[in-house]
């Protein structure tokens, strides 16, 4: 078990290191080499880069990919700390990384015109979730060639090929947008009456949620 935590919070450090957060990246780095010889020092560490203003809570991610791996360590992380003190099997609790729902995608709406508008980010974000839960589970349950963050890494590029999959399943009058319209006029009939709705995926087409 402290084989794979000490993997997580390396594939955690060089997430950080890539974000240019390397003073954090050292400091999962610190927690890492604790763990072998006291878990609970170690996590006493490793909680402390939360504690406040100033800490990991106040970073931020533009990469929709890199926030939701940073969210995505930090509980598999939790859990495994958790799993050592209170001597519990890792494998009994992941129910929230076996969860293979999309997440919800968010719509702009007009109310005066109905068009509809979404963005590239957040339609590739209804599925990254998913797929890197695919990834934590195979570092739990297999014995991967390449790291976490390594496989990560080849995961994101794949960002092109999931918006033009996806870009499929929208209905043909909504619009696909680079930049967030919110804030803004309806760009099909300019008046301010843009709400934002959430739509959920079925396999078949997207629903909006009520």
């Amino acid at each position: 078990m402290q084989e794979n935590l000490k993997s997580f919070l390396a594939s955690f450090s060089a997430l950080l290191d890539y974000e240019n957060h390397h003073q954090w990246s050292h400091w999962m780095n610190s927690v890492e080499k604790m763990v072998d010889a006291n878990a609970m020092d170690a996590y006493d560490h490793y909680t402390k880069a939360f504690g406040g203003a100033g800490t990991l809570n106040d970073i931020h991610f533009q990469d929709p990919w890199s926030f939701t791996l940073f969210w995505k360590l930090r509980a598999i992380i939790g859990i495994y700390f958790q799993c050592l003190e209170l001597d519990k099997d890792i494998k009994t609790q992941l129910s929230e990384f076996q969860d293979e729902k999309l997440e919800s995608l968010k719509v702009h709406c007009c109310s005066h015109c109905q068009s509809r508008f979404v963005t590239q980010r957040d339609l590739i974000a209804t599925q990254i979730p998913a797929k890197i839960n695919t990834l934590i589970l195979e570092d739990i349950f297999s014995s991967p060639m390449k790291t976490l963050y390594e496989r990560f890494a080849v995961l994101r590029k794949t960002s092109s090929e999931l918006l033009e999959e996806l870009t499929e399943t929208i209905d043909e009058d909504w619009e696909i947008v680079r930049s967030d319209p919110w804030y803004q006029p309806c760009a099909k009939c300019n008046e301010n009456s843009l709400k934002l709705q959430s739509y959920k995926y079925d396999g078949l087409k997207w629903s909006m949620l009520t």
